[in-house]
């Protein structure tokens, strides 16, 4: 069975990186927000791109974009430190060399729906 998703949404907001040290140095992660509108509602998803190939082209993007994020999807899990309840994302994770980012210009503006 494979995991692969492939999505076509607009760039809510200008990429997030984040930096984390490990053992053998430094991992970043740079995150976006893509929102896909089909007119009667929006869904909005994150994408983590771990791939530094495809974390030049996610910062290179500004808000409005309209973005294509294939990779699979991914479930992260944590306990709350305040109220000590599970709570969890899942999420679309771009590895090296298992996904891709691309952008397709600017999004057009959706018209609301009468």
């Amino acid at each position: 069975m494979t995991n692969r998703i492939t999505l076509l949404g607009k760039l809510v907001d200008a990429p997030k990186t984040r930096s984390f040290d490990v053992r053998d140095g430094r991992i970043e992660i740079v995150s976006l927000w893509l929102e896909v509108n089909d007119g009667d509602r929006s869904d909005r998803f994150t994408v983590e791109v771990n791939c530094p190939k495809a974390q030049i082209a996610a910062k290179a993007m500004q808000s409005g974009a309209l973005v294509e994020a294939s990779g699979v999807l991914r479930h992260d899990r944590w306990k709350d430190k305040k109220t000590s309840l599970w709570t969890g994302k899942v999420y679309i994770a771009i590895d090296p060399g298992a996904g891709a980012l691309r952008s397709k210009g600017v999004a057009p503006a959706l018209e609301p729906a009468a």
